[in-house]
């Protein structure tokens, strides 16, 4: 693989360095140059923080190559974008070969109070050891190189400065430059508390009047604790993870001031307000970053400057202009040639046609998978794997009876036994379980473990942490029931955990709500893409179905724990007074039985996956599971939903009530005789299904979890792309 600029970087970053990333990318791809990427973890954050959503839609939208573990890129620059990058605690699982490499700075060694924010001592021999590479730096401003300067790092200084680049295309020109009054004044950041003064500062620089009205975005809550009741004058706002050029277009002037221990490398978000043309009203250090497009003061002197600017029109156009011109002048995406020029090696102007060599081995992806009573569990890993692709070698080892479905798709597929089937109790089977996977493990040496259940096993996380060459991701399904024993300590186990979408997730109490910065969402994840259907016709010839009955779906579920015997009774019912439809129970061949009861208008079929041939159907009596729930949804195939009520499953009846206030669907209990009935018969109404039908389409879109998750396993577990996406 061959590169123009190859990017060591930690996508997991908030705020300033992951957008400058961003830019960077696209400026890469507007200059022609071809970009990469090889994924690190910075120890700054916990293991399962999530991957920046907007880096990943840039890698996405500009084609950036995410290098898969087992290549051995070349490039004319590699950049380290981060100093947390070079630490004894960042694990190094690739190789590179570059003709220079450059560490990004983005931060100053020390703040204000002589803390150290990262050891700089061990730079040189990290990048020598690890890159072969001699310490190079490349500060992201002067105020980062003066920093380095008096570290005593001045050798390794660059001449220039890699400044962050931003799109004025994202963030339009504020129209109106007449201020009103009061005068909106506004400021955001992280909601980090080194970002915000103390509270004396705060309510100097941003004062109680009626002449200013304050808008804060991210402001922390003990910040705010601090306060008996806010100043009349002040709107707080959260941290918005949408444009922000938004927030600022409804600002009169940008004023920011953080915490006195603080130094801004840069201010990226000063940027982001020069670039909408607002007057900033900025600490007087940053003038080495900005020079005269902004307008400096100490906190007790900004409110001086803020009526400056209401009283004096012609100095806040004047003011706004230069803002705007001087982010274009020296912050625009085109200034991207000319500062990879500076560090590019002049000798070398292109890169050499790339060589003929072998190609490498495809890695292996082994997903585990609990045993469940139905097939959840394994459906999704199934969705995942076909997402993946063939680059990667998916092996499924499984405690799922339903693993021959994985062989019959292609896949490599082990069985083992849950430990009921052993006689075992937990303790001696998580030993067995341990000595399995250790085999597994050594045998296909994966690089991903991809655990989809409701708890990750002491004998998986065992022997995943022993084997420790491979990142590990668990798919959690939400609306848990209840938490599960150590089920938030091993949390922390896993470099990523995965949430499929769930439509009523307005009624998740579950435990991972409260920290959303651990669980990536993706929608959900179906077997069957809604594009993938086949249409009516075929659907009932492919399952040998009458062209004109009116077809019932039936999906109970195995029963295994759950007693739908009353609704069963109740669906015979109708049957006989409605002789024009044909109930069809669909069942996956591991819970594959005759009916006791005997009626000629209830055929069974042996169908997986089903989702392929829902559009057969003209209605559907079924369990809430999440797969049917979602797959129904997704089909807009009108259902009653009889909700799945054993302790040990998720919340069902959430799921399905959710449905039916929403007008997706009905739903009734299974010890109901009397709703059920009445449910089936308003079924016969083709009005009534073709409503239901109409709001499952304004709801479902174009759901693409599968493919999502696809995605973050790549950029976590570094796989090769999908060649069937590259089409």
């Amino acid at each position: 693989m061959e590169f123009d600029v190859l990017y060591l970087a930690d996508l997991r970053f908030p705020g300033g360095t992951s957008t400058s990333l961003k830019y960077d990318l696209r400026a890469c791809k507007q200059a022609g140059l071809r970009a990469g990427i090889i994924p690190l973890c910075s120890p700054f954050f916990s293991r399962n923080r999530t991957l920046n959503a907007s880096v990943l839609a840039e890698i996405r939208a500009t084609g950036t190559v995410i290098v898969p573990q087992n290549e051995r890129p070349r490039s004319r620059v590699a950049l380290l974008y981060h100093p947390t990058l070079l630490d004894k605690r960042v694990q190094c699982r690739t190789r590179f070969d570059a003709d220079a490499c450059y560490l990004v700075v983005h931060q100053t060694i020390r703040n204000r109070d002589g803390q150290r924010a990262f050891p700089a001592d061990h730079w040189s021999t990290l990048i020598s050891d690890w890159y072969g590479h001699s310490l190079k730096l490349l500060p992201v401003s002067e105020i980062v190189r003066e920093d380095l300067v008096m570290n005593g790092l001045s050798h390794a200084v660059d001449q220039g400065n890699w400044a962050n680049l931003i799109d004025l295309a994202d963030y339009p020109e504020k129209q109106s430059r007449e201020p009103k009054s009061p005068l909106v004044i506004g400021r955001h950041s992280r909601p980090s508390a080194d970002k915000w003064p103390s509270l004396s500062v705060a309510t100097t620089c941003y004062p109680q009047s009626t002449d200013f009205a304050f808008r804060m975005m991210g402001v922390p809550q003990s910040f705010v604790d601090q306060f008996e009741d806010l100043p009349s004058n002040w709107q707080v706002l959260p941290f918005s993870k949408g444009p922000i050029s938004g927030f600022l277009q409804g600002l009169d002037i940008y004023s920011y001031f953080h915490s006195k221990a603080l130094i801004e490398a840069f201010g990226y978000c000063v940027l982001e307000a020069l670039a909408t043309g607002l007057p900033c009203v900025v600490p007087r250090y940053m003038e080495t970053s900005f020079s005269d497009a902004c307008l400096y003061a100490e906190p007790d002197e900004a409110p001086l400057v803020y009526e400056q600017l209401r009283t004096d029109p012609k100095l806040y156009e004047t003011t706004s202009r230069k803002a705007r011109t001087f982010v274009e002048e020296r912050f625009g995406l085109d200034q991207f040639t000319a500062k990879f020029k500076k560090i590019a090696d002049p000798s070398v102007a292109t890169l050499p046609a790339p060589k003929t060599r072998r190609p490498a081995p495809a890695p292996f992806v082994l997903t585990i998978t609990s045993n469940g009573v139905g097939l959840g569990h394994l459906s999704r890993q199934l969705a995942i794997a076909r997402a993946i692709g063939p680059r990667a070698n998916v092996v499924f080892f499984s405690l799922s009876e339903a693993i021959e479905f994985a062989r019959s798709m292609g896949y490599l597929a082990e069985f083992r036994p849950f430990r009921q089937r052993l006689d075992l109790d937990f303790k001696a089977w998580n030993s067995y379980f341990f000595q399995e996977m250790r085999e597994a493990l050594s045998h296909y040496q994966p690089c991903l473990t991809l655990f989809d259940g409701n708890l990750p096993y002491a004998g998986f996380v065992d022997a995943v942490e022993s084997y420790g060459r491979a990142t590990s991701v668990w798919i959690r399904r939400g609306l848990w029931r209840t938490p599960q024993p150590n089920s938030i300590s091993r949390e922390g186990f896993f470099d990523a955990i995965i949430e499929p979408g769930e439509l009523c997730a307005p009624l998740d109490e579950g435990y991972s709500r409260p920290n959303p910065n651990s669980v990536t969402l993706v929608d959900p994840v179906l077997m069957t893409p809604r594009d993938q259907l086949f249409d009516r016709t075929t659907a009932r010839r492919a399952l040998n179905l009458p062209d004109d009955a009116i077809l019932c779906l039936v999906q109970l579920g195995s029963e295994a724990n759950f007693d739908m015997s009353l609704p069963r009774a109740r669906l015979l019912e109708f049957l006989d007074r409605h002789p024009q439809v044909i109930a069809v129970d669909v069942r996956s061949p591991l819970h594959f039985e005759e009916h006791a009861d005997f009626h000629e208008r209830l055929v069974m079929r042996k169908v997986y996956p089903l989702g392929q041939y829902l559009k057969a159907f003209d209605f559907a009596v079924c369990a809430a599971g999440y797969n049917t729930f979602h797959e129904n949804i997704a089909a807009a195939l009108p259902s009653i939903f009889i909700p799945n009520s054993n302790p040990i499953m998720d919340v069902q009846e959430a799921r399905a009530e959710y449905g039916a206030r929403a007008g997706w669907n009905l739903t009734s209990p299974a010890e109901d005789p009397y709703a059920i009935g009445d449910h089936l018969v308003q079924m016969l109404d083709p009005d009534f299904r073709q409503s239901l039908a109409r709001s499952c389409l304004r709801k479902s879109g174009w759901w693409n979890g599968a493919q999502q998750t696809a995605h973050l396993l790549q950029a976590v577990a570094q796989l090769p792309a999908n060649p069937l996406e590259e089409r």
